[in-house]
């Protein structure tokens, strides 16, 4: 009787200060625990690859799948289908997207309700600062990775048209919230940005790969000046990413390892200074078509010293051919080489600094922007671009490869490919600059003996929401 008494007692007190079911992120330690979270690792797409990067994920026959009547939601992207027909069946067959419940399951199950409970929760101020920071930076991160997926690019003068929910934890997630403008979502990107770098409270150094630095959260203000089309604050944010302390550009020749007639290299990008944020991805029967293939620089070190499969053949995955004959896909049989999918790092920076350059009429700095990335990634003796490239355009042979002589826009766009070769990022910065004719790219893959086109104003950049969220919220139609 005194310890059911005591028991009783006990739980009487655990409940009395707030409701019952009310007390579980009653302290800021326990609203922390939301901050390392495994819903980050959702964060990348395949959607991205097979539209921007001219790459394929597939497991079986592609020429199959592209043959039958019925096509699959795959086919359709394969094939760059972008009549209306397509599109819609594209959307039918969208049930549901593990990219865009990532994105809002972060939103809604980590950024607000910490923002939220902030206030009443026992802790420190410094420590409740910190998480507010934190918190803001991840929600602000997330809005900007759905509104390059569900919304056109932002060309200067389409601010108004609509984009994605931001949701803020002032509003009702039992109520149907309208969309903002794309205009609207960056503002608010960059307000969420803005105020956690001003508690000044985010630490130098991340707590662990989830969570977020001051030198992350610049970054991500640099990518979002970048798609306001404000390029001075967009190079002035980068540069002060370029001070991050014991970060660095990754030596690919120098970690090089020989083997035989050729060297190769495999890396874990977790445990590399080359991160910011990361979202860590194994690439596995992922499939280069030639033509993005053959348009980077051979001795780039994320080309030329990946493992790929048979180009001739495809891949014999036992009694079952797959892939393409043809294209290249990276070959990993340890599941060791993670690459950052879709987070933030180094290298982007200094791709954002060399197109700032360019657009402010310096081709010189720009290309030593280039070449300071270059020397991380090429062989030792390689041609430096700055001094030898003076014109702005971009040249392409009708095969879609870029000339040797090409532009300064072309080595830009170039080393942009090789550099997120395998990544996500490729589809955000092509989306981007499709919108501008001097910058734009037609994109072409031959699948099968049938070339398939992807024009730079395509309705597929832009990607329907899943239809579960659709059905939910009337207001959340399709962006075409």
């Amino acid at each position: 009787m005194a310890a059911a008494g005591l028991m009783i007692t006990s739980c009487e007190d655990f409940t009395d200060i707030q409701p019952k079911g009310e007390n579980l992120l009653s302290s800021t330690n326990d609203l922390e625990l939301l901050l390392n979270t495994d819903n980050y690792d959702g964060l990348y797409s395949n959607d991205f690859i097979i539209i921007g990067s001219n790459i394929i994920y597939n497991y079986s026959s592609v020429p199959a799948l592209l043959s039958v009547d019925n096509k699959s939601r795959a086919a359709l992207l394969y094939g760059y289908f972008e009549d209306q027909t397509s599109l819609n069946t594209i959307s039918d067959l969208t049930s549901s997207d593990g990219f865009y419940e990532a994105c809002y399951n972060i939103i809604g199950r980590v950024a607000n309700p910490i923002l939220n409970q902030l206030e009443l929760a026992k802790g420190t101020e410094a420590e409740k600062k910190e998480l507010r920071a934190e918190a803001l930076i991840a929600r602000a991160y997330c809005h900007f990775l759905a509104l390059q997926k569900y919304a056109p690019a932002y060309n200067g003068s389409n601010g108004d048209d609509p984009g994605i929910i931001y949701m803020t934890e002032d509003k009702n997630i039992l109520e149907s919230q309208p969309k903002n403008s794309i205009k609207e979502c960056y503002d608010f990107c960059m307000k969420d940005i803005d105020e956690a770098l001003a508690l000044n409270a985010l630490p130098e150094e991340a707590v662990n790969y989830m969570r977020w630095s001051k030198y992350a959260a610049l970054a991500l203000k640099a990518l979002v000046h970048l798609n306001m089309r404000e390029y001075a604050e967009a190079e002035a944010t980068a540069k002060q990413v370029l001070s991050a302390p014991g970060k660095n550009l990754y030596d690919y020749w120098q970690n090089a390892i020989p083997a035989g007639a050729f060297s190769y290299e495999s890396h874990d990008e977790r445990n590399i200074n080359e991160w910011l944020f990361i979202i860590p991805a194994i690439h596995w029967l992922e499939w280069a078509s030639p033509m993005e293939w053959n348009s980077l620089d051979p001795n780039y070190g994320r080309r030329a010293l990946t493992y790929t499969m048979d180009r001739a053949i495809g891949m014999d995955y036992g009694a079952l051919m797959v892939g393409l004959p043809g294209w290249d896909s990276p070959y990993d049989v340890m599941f060791q080489n993670y690459s950052n999918a879709m987070g933030l790092h180094l290298p982007m920076m200094y791709l954002i600094i060399a197109e700032c350059e360019l657009r402010a009429g310096n081709i010189s700095a720009s290309m030593n922007w280039l070449d300071q990335l270059r020397a991380k990634r090429m062989p030792e003796g390689f041609e430096k671009w700055e001094g030898s490239v003076t014109e702005k355009g971009k040249a392409i042979n009708p095969d879609g490869t870029y000339h040797a002589d090409g532009g300064a826009i072309a080595k830009l766009e170039q080393t942009v490919a090789a550099e997120f070769l395998w990544q996500d990022w490729t589809f955000v910065w092509r989306k981007r600059w499709n919108t501008e004719s001097d910058w734009a790219t037609t994109q072409t893959r031959e699948i099968g003996g049938t070339t398939y086109t992807l024009r730079p104003d395509s309705k597929l950049w832009v990607f329907p929401f899943p239809k579960t969220a659709r059905e939910k919220n009337l207001n959340l139609t399709n962006n075409w």
